[in-house]
């Protein structure tokens, strides 16, 4: 039986290169022989906005041998512990409101379920504190510009979960070098235009503008949202969400910090706007910034705007924005015959809980996981891809919509049809109705591949005050509760006079 020997990745940027790495990583580490060639364009810009990860980047990053320093002072990288939203739940004009979305889940000190215990309290009205700040000492962190280890503590290690804030073209370069380098990637530029199909109706190559054929045993398609093997060439159809999820566009920003030595904020902010969102990232120089919103509810000179306004910057003056334009949804099947999309070219979700990078990695890692040593071997590797794809796609797609349909604004079209259940998934509506009784648990959430469990889902739930009428606890004294309670504020405490600002870390590992 023919042996699968040669992989072709079309497309570079981070979903090619951070996918050759994975792969070429995989076979290295498992003896299998397997050259893995990444084949792109020297003419395609990358859009290089800047971009925040999912603490699995840090097992990828280590998996194939960068070293954390390294990718710290390459990418402009910057320590992120999760999201602050800003003015999601009411017209600011009315009330401010904001609340976390850490990475470290609720903490359960002496095996104390507070999550729980602060919803019993919620019911009653004797919180002081918001849900995150009072179950976990990462929110404090994010509140002082915390960095989440200390200078002595190993790399790829934390004291408090964190992922990155990068520039992603830089990224893209350094996965490029150490792919190359250090795993052996084969590198070539051509612009793919044509893809030529089997008697099966599997790629038996691709084709360049100049007319070279380039043939390989298996496909990895990087060409982003043109999806030019799996949608143009294999027709898997494209499964639009932007029914649920309308913005479609973005205006985007890089500015300076004030000063050189301005904080550097350990978390996204996500601030609503009339028509979407402006995300605000911080870097190690600049802050990454842009407008994400809906061309049915907004012009591209009205969206420029607001981003100025919210940088305080002067309408008439003149600086370099770029817009980008995104269909939000995913292929029927991520992998097909011999070719597996990975990237846009597979599916995209709107910024708002940054899972573009982290999608790239599952779905490098899936493939690392399952990859097929024969072609007979290919038809039920993918099944199971497929299938945990689409539950990752779908579970993406509720838990971005749940920071919209809780919002109580109705200001404008835009906040009234997302909260309008007629834009919400069936799915988000049963967990929606079910929660409302008895509150978010484990059992909702069966699938282990999916990028969001149930601490994510607390924190926007409870982050957004929606209630359950009951709770389920075990029977605590008060007493116990309270001092469990108080121990993470005084941890917080502690972490303020022990911990290295964002700023001050980043500058020790430079």
């Amino acid at each position: 039986m023919e042996q699968v020997k040669t992989v072709h990745i079309i497309g570079g940027g981070t979903s090619g290169w951070l996918s050759a790495a994975v792969l070429a990583s995989s076979f290295k580490r498992t003896g299998r022989d397997i050259v893995v060639t990444l084949i792109e364009s020297e003419n395609i810009p990358t859009i290089g906005v800047g971009e925040g990860t999912f603490p699995t980047i840090l097992s990828t990053l280590n998996d194939i041998g960068i070293s954390e320093k390294e990718f710290l002072n390459h990418c402009q990288a910057s320590f992120k512990q999760g999201a602050m939203f800003k003015n999601w739940l009411y017209n600011p004009s009315e009330q401010e409101h904001s609340y976390y979305h850490p990475f470290d889940p609720p903490a359960m000190p002496k095996g104390i379920d507070l999550s729980s215990y602060w919803v019993a309290k919620e019911q009653k009205g004797q919180n002081q504190l918001d849900f995150a700040h009072s179950v976990s000492v990462q929110a404090k962190l994010c509140d002082e510009n915390l960095a989440p280890k200390s200078a002595d503590t190993p790399e790829y290690a934390w004291m408090a979960k964190y992922a990155y804030h990068l520039d992603a073209a830089e990224l893209g370069k350094l996965l490029k070098k150490h792919a190359m380098e250090k795993l052996g990637v084969q590198h070539l530029y051509a612009d793919i235009e044509q893809v030529k199909l089997d008697d099966e109706g599997y790629i038996e190559s691709v084709v360049s503008k100049s007319g070279t054929s380039y043939a390989a045993d298996f496909f990895v398609d990087c060409t982003g949202f043109s999806s030019l093997l799996l949608g143009q060439s294999l027709n898997v159809p494209f499964v639009s969400k932007a029914d649920y999820l309308t913005v479609d566009s973005a205006v985007v920003l890089q500015v300076p910090h004030a000063t050189e030595e301005s904080d550097i904020t350990t978390h996204t902010v996500s601030t609503a706007q009339e028509s979407g969102w402006i995300w605000d990232i911080a870097l190690q120089t600049r802050r990454g910034t842009g407008y994400v919103y809906s061309s049915k509810h907004s012009t591209k000179d009205r969206a420029e705007a607001i981003l100025k306004q919210y940088h305080g910057i002067a309408d008439s003056e003149t600086l370099e924005l770029r817009h980008i334009k995104f269909n939000v949804g995913y292929r029927a099947q991520s992998w097909t015959k011999n070719c597996c999309a990975i990237g846009f070219s597979s599916g995209f979700v709107e910024p708002l809980e940054a899972t573009a990078i982290a999608m790239v990695e599952a779905g490098a890692k899936s493939l690392a996981a399952r990859f097929p040593s024969t072609r007979a071997a290919m038809d039920e590797r993918q099944k199971q891809y497929n299938e945990i794809f689409i539950s990752r796609w779908d579970n993406i797609i509720d838990f971005v919509k749940l920071h919209y349909c809780l919002s109580q604004r109705k200001d404008t079209k835009f906040w009234q049809e997302h909260t309008d259940e007629k834009t919400i998934p069936q799915s988000l509506i049963e967990k929606l109705k079910a929660w409302k009784l008895y509150g978010a648990s484990d059992g909702d959430f069966p699938n282990k591949y999916d990028l969001f469990n149930i601490a994510s889902w607390q924190y926007i739930i409870y982050g957004m005050k929606y209630i359950p009428e009951y709770i389920e606890k075990s029977p605590i004294p008060d007493n116990i509760v309270d001092a469990a309670f108080n121990s993470i504020q005084a941890l917080g405490e502690n972490a303020k006079v022990k911990l290295d600002s964002n700023r001050q870390l980043i500058q020790k590992y430079r």
